[in-house]
């Protein structure tokens, strides 16, 4: 080989070795995309202090990548049942560090609420988390957000429906909740 080869191959092995190492870094930071509009981008921090350290939390998720077709039904019917959700994601998730397990959603509700269609997206979105036993916390943007009345939220959020109060869910949705997130890319 040539010592022009050589010298190429040494900075491309260099500069992967960097990617590499700079998505090790990244990795269970929240992952801000340029789709996150101003709104996302006040709350997040916010969001992130009132999870604390044990939870690792994600941005813009696709809900196909956190729900699966139940594996009792037909491929058919699994490929139906992921329909309605393309297309659609969770503002964030929140997983456990260590497990990677999905802890609940969190959708930043924003102004267009009382459009017609995105009331119909929301409902369709808690109907959908609530079957798959997925919590659901629903934050109202502002200009300012009260850290300790998040944490409470999201500590009721997660915390265990007692008996009596633990809704009745039905499987329409023919899906259930990933055991794990692994976030794609």
């Amino acid at each position: 080989m040539s010592e022009v080869t050589l010298l190429y191959l040494a900075v491309a092995f260099v500069l992967l070795v960097l990617l590499f190492v700079l998505r090790k870094l990244l990795k269970g930071k929240p992952q801000l995309d340029q789709s996150v509009s101003q709104t996302e981008r006040m709350f997040t921090p916010v969001l992130e202090k009132a999870v604390g350290g044990q939870y690792l939390l994600y941005c813009k998720v696709p809900v196909a990548d956190v729900l699966q077709p139940s594996a009792s039904i037909s491929e058919r019917a699994q490929r139906k049942a992921l329909k309605p959700v393309q297309g659609r994601q969770f503002d964030y998730l929140v997983c456990d560090k260590t497990t990677q397990e999905v802890v609940c959603a969190v959708e930043l509700d924003d102004h267009s609420y009382d459009k017609k269609s995105f009331k119909k997206q929301d409902l369709f979105l808690e109907d959908l988390c609530q079957s798959v036993y997925l919590p659901l916390l629903r934050v109202a943007p502002q200009n300012g957000y009260n850290l300790v009345e998040i944490i409470e939220r999201f500590e009721r959020t997660i915390a265990p429906a007692a008996p009596a109060e633990a809704p009745v869910y039905s499987a329409k949705f023919n899906l259930e909740l990933c055991p794990r997130f692994e976030p794609q890319g």
